[in-house]
């Protein structure tokens, strides 16, 4: 199973390979981007928040990382590990410092805990940041159980939610 899930982060690393920008504080990817040295560097990444099981920091001589270890399943906490993620963020972003939010593939972990950020700091509702975020990075999809925390947190926060006309 390892070898396996190391022939697909070779594979990100080669077609997947750059963060990108979501704020100036805050950057998106999947594990190719967090293998990338260089584009890490050359976007001026300081932070490396890891959100999936079994990632172990690449470079840890060369950036502040944070790994919560979380399954893409639709019956995963997210609500309890966002007040942690949250944290590690918003403290990388007073410091000055840019941060790598990424999972395996980009999509659903790393983009849920963007978008919950994007809610709380920016205070944009769910459709606001989802829409945010997927008009950066195309790919994003949060797992339906996700969606749906992120619901209570919108609910939570006391943002009112998108009035979608027919």
């Amino acid at each position: 199973m390892m070898q396996l899930r190391l022939i697909f982060a070779l594979r990100y690393a080669q077609t997947d390979g750059r963060p990108i920008k979501l704020l100036d504080c805050l950057y998106i990817g999947s594990v190719g981007a967090a293998m990338n040295k260089a584009g890490l560097k050359d976007e001026g990444i300081t932070h490396i928040l890891t959100v999936a099981d079994k990632l172990s920091p690449m470079f840890p001589t060369e950036f502040t990382y944070m790994s919560i270890p979380i399954l893409d399943s639709a019956d995963a906490n997210l609500l309890a590990i966002l007040p942690r993620a949250l944290e590690f963020l918003e403290a990388a972003r007073e410091a000055g410092g840019k941060t790598l939010v990424h999972c395996f593939a980009g999509k659903s972990r790393s983009s849920s805990v963007c978008i919950a950020y994007l809610m709380q700091r920016e205070r944009l509702n769910l459709l606001e940041a989802l829409r945010f975020v997927r008009q950066r990075r195309e790919v994003v999809m949060p797992n339906t159980g996700f969606l749906t925390q992120l619901k209570q947190l919108e609910a939570s926060l006391g943002i009112p939610p998108a009035v979608i006309e027919p």
